[in-house]
Order: structure tokens, then C-alpha cells, then sequence
């Protein structure tokens, strides 16, 4: 299996790894590769008041066609994510671009429903995409990540590599979202890295996008 290190903010000053990108990356043809690339989406945290429950769902649901996620769960439309976090609060992921406008929309949208807390400069996503990905978390995070129990749109607050995090599974490739605190980024790759090689031997490469 080969490892592929994928720096994927652009020129972004945001990353936290500080290296040049090249846009012409193109995954692995292997069958065991594992890859591992930074994203920079918006990330906007909600945390509803009391017995206002009903009118965030039905808000949410007429602007983004999403339902609220039950706990262990996310829904996504290809353009925005809810995850549920904890009781009462999701996470809301949408385009690197639209941070500063979708933080004033939700505000005046949820002005008396729900508290809005703009994320997107306080976290990073380290995306784990691979087929022996799951292989590489169960080194370092103890939850039962089998597929009968843990599937594409499943998410968890949990600890991997001793570090808080939110794990989601995006597809059956398998394809993982982990975010992090931004400055705890480095650590989580170098310990999602040093999980790989095991598997056999890993390259490097590196490109840009985000998600």
C-alpha cells in the first residue's frame, strides 16, 4: 500500500502545513493506496434554544433541503453537511467560499432559535481516502469502525490518536472526514502517517482543491 501526502488548501495562508501545492494530482490506480489531504471548508457550529427544536428543522430543511441528523449521524447534499455533535448542536460544512456570507445568513435566519458560531478558522478536515483507510483509524481510535456499524454518513466525536475529534464516514471506498482544532492539525497527520506504512510502502505527492 502506498501512503500519498495531499496538501489540499491552495494557497491558503489557513493550511497548516505550509507546502507548495500542485493541481495536477491524480489518485492512486492501486487497489490499497491510502491518502491523506487537508480541506478548508466553512464550518458553522448551531446550538438550538430551548423548544425551538422544530423551527431549526423546518429552517434548515426549507434553505438547505437537509433534515437534522439523529445522534451518530449526518446528512449531506453533495454541496452542504449537517453532522450531529452532541445533544442539541450540529455542525454545519458548506464551500471555503461562502464563510463570511453563510455566517450572516444563518445569524438573521436563526436569530432567536438557535446560537451560530462561525468554526471555519478554528478547525481543519483531514480526509483519509482509501481502501485500507480504515485499517489506518483502527490504530489509533477505538471505536468500532467495522461496516455493519459504521457506514457512509455515520459520524462520532471521539479521540483519535488521543486527539478531539469529529470522524465522518463520506462513501464505502472508504472515505473519512476527521476535524480537528486547526493547531492540532500537524500532530494528526504525522500520527495518521506513521499508522500507514505498515500496510507497505508510501509516496508522496501533493495537490490542491478543497471541499
Amino acid at each position: 500500500m502506498s501512503t500519498q501526502k495531499i496538501l489540499t488548501s491552495g494557497p491558503d495562508p489557513s493550511s497548516q502545513f505550509g507546502e507548495p501545492m500542485n493541481p495536477s494530482f491524480e489518485p492512486s490506480s492501486e487497489s490499497n493506496f491510502v491518502s491523506i489531504s487537508e480541506h478548508h471548508p466553512t464550518i458553522m457550529q448551531m446550538t438550538v434554544r430551548r423548544g425551538q427544536l422544530p423551527s431549526l428543522a423546518e429552517i434548515l430543511g426549507r434553505r438547505f433541503g437537509l433534515n437534522l441528523p439523529q445522534p451518530g449521524n449526518s446528512y449531506s447534499n453533495g454541496i452542504y453537511t449537517l453532522l450531529w455533535v452532541q445533544p442539541g448542536s450540529w455542525l454545519l460544512h458548506g464551500p471555503t467560499e461562502v464563510s463570511e456570507t453563510l455566517f450572516m445568513e444563518l445569524a438573521s435566519l436563526l436569530a432567536g432559535i438557535a446560537a451560530v458560531v462561525d468554526q471555519t478558522h478554528g478547525k481543519c478536515v483531514l480526509r483519509l481516502l482509501g481502501p485500507k483507510s480504515r485499517e489506518v483509524l483502527a490504530r489509533c481510535c477505538r471505536l468500532d469502525l467495522h461496516p455493519r456499524v459504521f457506514g457512509p454518513g455515520r459520524c462520532a466525536v471521539t479521540l483519535v490518536a488521543h486527539l478531539p475529534c469529529v470522524l465522518r464516514q463520506i462513501d464505502e471506498t472508504p472515505c473519512f472526514d476527521l476535524m480537528v482544532a486547526s493547531s492540532l492539525a500537524r500532530w494528526l497527520f504525522d500520527e495518521l502517517q506513521e499508522g500507514s506504512p505498515v500496510f507497505g510502502p508510501r509516496s508522496h505527492a501533493a495537490s490542491s482543491g478543497s471541499c
